[in-house]
């Protein structure tokens, strides 16, 4: 997670340096053009790169009319309570992500490589970013409207913790979702702190938990970081440190480390 500009999506070709092939499902505006700029700076080649773009689509003309009529003639109270969403029959978007998820078809060549979670470590799959997914479930569940009530707004951070730890728990090879940053304040010791940006207060520390590495990234220089002041982070394979080279080598050569040692114990074992 980091502010926009501080290389997070640039790093995702250093999969192609580990000898990963890359699959990275767009939802973010120009972010076609940062993996293939990240392909020249880490001098990988592309044709180890695949992309399917699922962007939120933007209101047309009409809907935004109709929400503007909403807001001059209703109150603040009676737009909370507005029971439809507005222009929900055109959000299609979230099919679309799930029907990519289902089978992955890359932009690129046309080719299709079916269901991202029966594919195994020789590949890495990644969301760019977690902010387009978040306006994709807002939008599926009120499309327009101007302003969410409670039960909406769970349901949409409900669609979001399904559709994630559906990744999570299912995906066989190597899994990032990108994503910004937000100032939150915890509940119990009532101190602000920083985490991944998404729908609500409470949905961020039931997605946090869901990965085995929450790094922040930091340009001016680009580095990452497991260890910053009020940050919500975490590591398995990556050191704690504030000055991390941001490349996922180092937690694919971690996690190979580890499954050559599970299969020589199980051999050891065995005989």
């Amino acid at each position: 997670m980091a502010p926009a500009g501080a290389g997070k999506t640039s790093a995702l070709p250093t999969y192609i340096q580990a000898n990963k092939e890359l699959f990275v499902i767009v939802t973010e505006p120009n972010g076609v053009d940062s993996l293939v700029d990240g392909c020249k700076l880490h001098n990988v080649p592309l044709d180890m790169i695949h992309w399917h773009t699922v962007s939120p689509v933007t209101a047309g003309w009409s809907a935004l009319k109709d929400m503007a009529h909403k807001v001059k003639t209703h109150d603040y109270e009676a737009i909370t309570k507005i029971k439809a969403g507005v222009g929900k029959e055109h959000q299609q978007q979230l099919m679309l992500l799930l029907e990519a998820l289902e089978n992955f078809k890359c932009e690129r060549t046309g080719k299709e490589y079916g269901d991202v979670t029966e594919w195994g470590p020789d590949k890495a799959f990644a969301i760019d970013s977690l902010t387009g997914i978040n306006r994709i479930a807002r939008d599926h569940t009120v499309g327009y409207k101007p302003s969410m009530h409670q039960g909406e707004w769970g349901t949409a951070m409900n669609l979001i913790e399904s559709l994630i730890f559906k990744l999570t728990s299912d995906i066989k090879c190597f899994f990032t979702v990108c994503a910004h940053i937000d100032r939150v304040q915890d509940e119990i010791t009532g101190v602000g702190k920083i985490t991944l940006s998404t729908l609500g207060n409470k949905l961020a520390p039931k997605l946090t938990p869901l990965f085995s590495e929450v790094i922040v990234a930091k340009r001016d220089p680009f580095l990452w970081s497991t260890t910053e002041a009020n940050h919500e982070l975490k590591n398995r394979a990556l050191p704690i440190s504030d000055r991390i080279e941001p490349s996922f080598v180092q937690i694919v050569e971690a996690y190979e480390l580890r499954r050559k040692a599970m299969e020589e114990s199980l051999a050891s074992s065995s005989s």
